[in-house]
């Protein structure tokens, strides 16, 4: 689903047609809806926005504003001078609507702004489409040679490695559970044998085995 673009009034038509660029190519998590509005600050020399959505983690989005409303919530921010800058606000944006894909370190910002949101677009283009979330990407920078500069980066599965170690978990309590009643069944089968083997030496009349709540049901 596409973002919804609502009031866009910041006075310069350039930005501003850069901004609804940016904010297309983002689009919003599956079954999900929002809004952006961005108007300018006059009071704080910012760009205001505010966008309206579902709920988000407070402790992950501390520089927003947050209100929770019975069927919505509102996020409010104000970017200033330094911040008044397309990509900056698609960066926050992304940050606040794909809260499920965390990009953590960066260190390729301080080597090369444009490389560095190439390579975060690039990986956030491919784990949109995956279920495996959430999700934290860290990148690095090493140098290897005089001239040689290699990037690294690391997606952090933990959370789906807990899923399956939970999976396994259980799986394998339930087959030690079912080992252990066929365990239980086979020595009772064998006491049952043993006591009709003694019987039958001694000539007496067989044991017959007491019959379980369920079978006696199925005889009445």
């Amino acid at each position: 689903m596409s973002l919804s673009i609502g009031r866009m009034a910041i006075g310069e038509a350039d930005p501003e047609r850069a901004l609804r660029d940016a904010f297309g190519e983002l689009g919003v998590p599956a079954g999900e809806e929002w809004q952006v509005s961005i108007s300018p600050n006059s009071t704080a020399g910012a760009w205001e926005v505010t966008l309206d959505g579902p709920p988000r983690a407070k402790a992950e989005h501390i520089d927003w504003e947050i209100v929770h409303r019975a069927d919505r919530t509102r996020y409010r921010k104000l970017f200033h001078k330094a911040e008044r800058d397309p990509l900056f606000l698609k960066r926050a944006l992304r940050k606040l609507l794909w809260e499920s894909i965390q990009f953590r370190e960066n260190p390729i910002w301080s080597v090369d702004p444009v490389l560095a949101e190439g390579f975060e677009k690039a990986v956030w283009t491919e784990l949109r489409r995956e279920e495996m979330k959430p999700i934290q990407v860290r990148f690095g920078v090493w140098r290897e040679g005089p001239d040689g500069t290699k990037f690294v980066c690391k997606v952090d599965l933990q959370p789906e490695l807990q899923k399956a170690l939970v999976y396994r978990r259980k799986r394998r309590a339930a087959q030690a559970l079912a080992a252990k009643s066929a365990a239980a069944r086979l020595a009772r089968r064998a006491r049952l044998a043993a006591a009709e083997a003694a019987a039958a030496a001694k000539g007496a009349p067989a044991i017959a085995p007491v019959p379980r709540p369920a079978e006696q049901r199925a005889s009445a």
